[in-house]
């Protein structure tokens, strides 16, 4: 991770939001690994914090990352990651409201083990991904959405999107975590906080 942030940030950019914590990228590599998941998916790549986790959760796990800046870090790190994992790792640039749904047009495919779901913050985005993400994810694959913070502004959207998706039986929650502590329930205060879940 430091090797990564320290590359990024020799191209001139300005990091720190949206980048996930040490926490979580130990908890993706684990989740990943417990899962078994060999395809994955996110949406929302940044540094590549996330994509880490999960190729090193296993030497057969190969990511496909879709994002929407184009930035200097996140090309840098994409050229990090794949002098670190060649061969295992898709980036695909643009708004995934549109890119998510092309990607499924383009071809066939086996589908997704597991999706972490990162990206937008807006209630119509996020409710978006969780949708075009189901229908790139194999039946019962695993789902991971950060930013489960509503008593911030940027949590509003991803949290309704979220129990939207429970209330309308797309996925069904498995366990909350709240500042890298599995809970019941996600309340605030906390600085981070996702949820896990299963597509239906």
């Amino acid at each position: 991770m430091e090797d990564i942030f320290r590359h990024a940030q020799g191209h001139g950019s300005a990091l720190g939001e949206g980048i996930s914590c040490l926490s979580q990228v130990l908890y993706l590599m684990y989740l990943a690994r417990a899962r078994k998941a060999i395809s994955i998916a996110e949406i929302g790549f940044n540094i590549g914090f996330s994509s880490i986790a999960f190729l090193e959760s296993s030497p057969q796990a190969k990511v496909t990352s879709f994002e929407i800046n184009t930035e200097t870090h996140v090309k840098s790190a994409k050229e990090f990651i794949d002098s670190r994992y060649p061969g295992r790792h898709r980036l695909i640039y643009g708004d995934s409201t549109q890119t998510v749904p092309a990607f499924q047009v383009a071809g066939p495919m086996d589908g997704f083990d597991l999706v972490f779901i990162d990206g937008g913050h807006e209630y119509s985005c996020a409710k978006a991904d969780i949708a075009n993400a189901r229908r790139l994810a194999k039946p019962g694959a695993t789902l991971v959405v950060d930013d489960m913070i509503p008593w911030f502004k940027w949590g509003i959207g991803p949290t309704t999107a979220w129990e939207e998706a429970v209330r309308d039986e797309i996925v069904t929650p498995l366990e909350y975590v709240s500042d890298a502590l599995a809970v019941s329930r996600i309340q605030g205060p906390a600085e981070r906080a996702w949820v896990v879940g299963q597509y239906r």
